[in-house]
C-alpha cells in the first residue's frame, strides 16, 4: 500500500541529492535512508495483489501475464509481467523495473516511455505503453 506525502521543493531536491545508483523512485531512496528497505523498497515496481507489476512512479499497472514488446536492431524482444518483475522471454532473466529490462537490451540511458515498448490491445492493435500511464 502506498501513501502520498507532500514535501517542499527543497526537501524533494534533498531526497534526490541522496539518490544512489539503481534508485529510481523517492520511495527507493527514502527506504534506504530510513533503513526500511527490502526488495520492493529498492525497486520502481512492486507486485500487486494479482501478481502483476505496478510502476508507482508512473502510476501504471501491468497485470500478471501482461506482455510488452520492443524491436531493436531488427530483433523483437518480449517480456511478461510475472510476480512483480519483468520476465524476459528470450533469456528467462528477471528485471524489477522497465528501465532495467530496457538496459538489458540497449545500453545507455533511454526513456522507456518514448514509444519503443508496446503492447497489443484485445483488438490486436499495437500501442505504446505510454498510453497506460495516468
Amino acid at each position: 500500500m502506498s501513501r502520498t506525502v507532500t514535501v517542499s521543493t527543497a526537501v524533494f531536491a534533498a531526497i534526490w541529492a541522496n539518490r544512489r545508483e539503481g534508485e529510481e523512485t523517492e520511495n527507493a531512496i527514502l527506504s534506504r535512508m530510513l533503513g526500511c528497505g527490502g526488495e520492493a523498497g529498492a525497486n520502481e515496481t512492486v507486485a500487486e495483489g494479482d501478481g502483476g507489476v505496478h510502476d508507482s512512479r508512473n502510476n501504471a499497472h501491468f497485470p500478471e501475464g501482461f506482455e510488452v514488446f520492443r524491436n531493436y536492431k531488427r530483433r523483437e524482444y518480449k517480456a511478461i509481467a510475472r510476480q512483480g518483475v519483468w520476465l524476459r522471454e528470450d533469456t528467462g532473466d528477471r528485471y524489477p523495473t522497465l528501465n532495467q529490462l530496457n538496459e538489458s537490451i540497449v545500453s545507455g540511458n533511454e526513456n522507456v516511455w518514448n514509444g519503443n515498448w508496446k503492447y497489443r490491445t484485445p483488438e490486436g492493435v499495437w500501442r505504446s505503453i505510454d498510453t497506460l500511464r495516468s
